[in-house]
């Protein structure tokens, strides 16, 4: 079977928003909105039929906040979020109650959340969310120390995302500032921050990371930056090998990063971002930069430009698995790549001011990431990769993607904008690495995956307040 027609988009039949706050600091927020069942066309190349299959049956998304201020500067919040799809199909909603408490001088800081997400579907789980901190929010010295558990089943990705689970961890902060301007230093900051995560099952170490940075601007607002990270121990990735209970060794390493940005008020600036990280494994080793200049030609228009380069040598990553017992979470054999990973990116921006109220923005961005694997390896269970000469499939991936934004604004009363917007963009993955810049753009430019979008939309915002004051002096 093939997809003959795919779907995608799907097309929203109505959307309403309500927000608000009582004059006793309740804050109150609902959004709820509706999809329309959506049908993608199968066809059996064999019998030469074609069938439609619901990919998205009719949706109900809610969001449901309450937010209460109290003491001019703290809050507690609950949040509910629900998505319920017509029929059979899965069902979610997800609860929370999130707090942030600070002292009446503003000196310390107590914030967390519990969430609670429960799925009706076929798996019918259950998970819970927690994170707890506590911080001293005043002075030159500072200090942070919190922890965040999340449960196997937790799962907010129907109106929300989140890849991790099944870990607890600990973190902390310690941290200098100036509070005033000196004669060398608008700014000033050195901080120093640790963090371990575990796996809620094993009690393995997933991450363990140390890190000291420094961060100022001159009293010329150039801003330079500079860190350094260090993972001291052996971690064990339960992500990567994408299987149940299966990990994969990570080496101790060291990152290193730099950051410099000119001062902004000039028509010229620059921003410059180089980084390193040695791994304690022979010839894996990553590097990359980003360069950025940027040129302001007079109040009315700015151009940017970026451009990014990242280069990861005998970088290891999943690649296939394999199963004998028709259980893909309990494969028998699961194969990774030595491999090379170069990523490329430009991005040009610009935007133009009519006038106050009326700007034109132009966003075009370019964005070429290849794999090119050198070895086969197979991850045994104690989580060591060893060779797999046996692997002939070719695995070898390039990605390349193209978008351009344009898009005129205008904002004709207060709260209120019109907006037209035209998009194109285009994506193209292979398994066959062609490393000649100009064939790929080409390629993707001529290619009938790409797709034009053109949307205006209208937003009048009506003050409550204004119009019932406006029909009371009326009456």
């Amino acid at each position: 079977e093939e997809i003959i027609e795919e779907v995608q988009n799907v097309n929203l039949i109505n959307a309403l928003k309500v927000s608000g706050r009582t004059k006793n600091g309740l804050g109150i927020g609902i959004l709820n909105a509706v999809t329309e069942k959506t049908f993608a066309t199968i066809k059996d190349t064999i019998a030469d039929q074609t069938r439609r299959v619901v990919v998205e049956p009719l949706t109900n998304y809610n969001v449901l906040v309450l937010d209460q201020r109290f003491r001019k500067n703290s809050s507690v919040t609950l949040i509910n979020t629900s998505v319920i799809r017509n029929g059979h199909f899965r069902d979610a909603n997800v609860t929370g109650l999130a707090w942030d408490l600070n002292t009446k001088a503003n000196t310390y800081n107590l914030s967390g959340n519990v969430k609670y997400s429960i799925i009706n579907a076929e798996e019918n789980k259950n998970g819970v969310y927690t994170t707890l901190s506590f911080a001293e929010t005043s002075g030159n010295y500072r200090y942070s120390v919190g922890s965040d558990f999340v449960s196997k089943d937790f799962d907010p990705n129907d109106l929300g995302i989140n890849f991790f689970t099944n870990y607890y961890n600990f973190y902390g902060n310690a941290n200098y500032r100036i509070l005033n301007p000196t004669k060398l230093f608008n700014r000033f900051r050195i901080n120093y921050d640790t963090y371990a995560e575990f796996n809620k099952e094993s009690g393995k170490v997933q991450a363990l990371d140390i890190e000291v940075n420094v961060n100022l601007t001159t009293v010329k607002n150039n801003y330079f930056g500079m860190g350094f990270i260090f993972h001291p121990s052996i971690t064990y990735d339960y992500y990567e090998p994408r299987a149940e209970n299966r990990y994969v060794n990570i080496p101790r390493k060291l990152e290193s990063w730099a950051s410099l940005s000119t001062n902004y008020n000039k028509k010229f600036a620059i921003d410059l971002n180089p980084s390193i990280t040695f791994t304690d494994e022979e010839g894996r080793l990553a590097y990359a930069f980003d360069i950025g200049p940027r040129y302001r030609f007079n109040d009315k228009l700015l151009l940017n430009y970026s451009f990014s380069f990242s280069r990861k040598n005998n970088n290891k990553g999943y690649i296939d698995k394999f199963d004998d017992d028709n259980d893909a979470n309990t494969p028998k054999l699961i194969v990774f790549a030595n491999r090379n990973v170069i990523t490329y990116s430009n991005t040009l921006a610009g935007k133009y001011a009519i006038n106050s109220a009326m700007t034109i923005n132009l966003a075009v961005r370019q964005y070429w990431s290849y794999a090119e694997n050198k070895q086969m390896l197979e991850l045994q269970q104690n989580g060591t990769l060893t060779p797999y000469d046996l692997y002939t499939k070719n695995k070898n991936s390039s990605f390349y993607s193209w978008n351009t934004d344009l898009s005129y604004s205008w904002w004709f009363a207060p709260g209120s904008q019109l907006s037209v917007l035209y998009r194109n963009n285009a994506s193209n993955f292979e398994r066959i690495i062609d490393k000649d810049f100009k064939n790929n753009i080409t390629g993707l430019l001529n290619n009938d995956a790409l797709k034009h979008i053109f949307s205006i939309s209208v937003k009048y915002f009506i003050d409550y307040n204004a119009v019932k004051n406006k029909f009371r002096n009326r009456a």
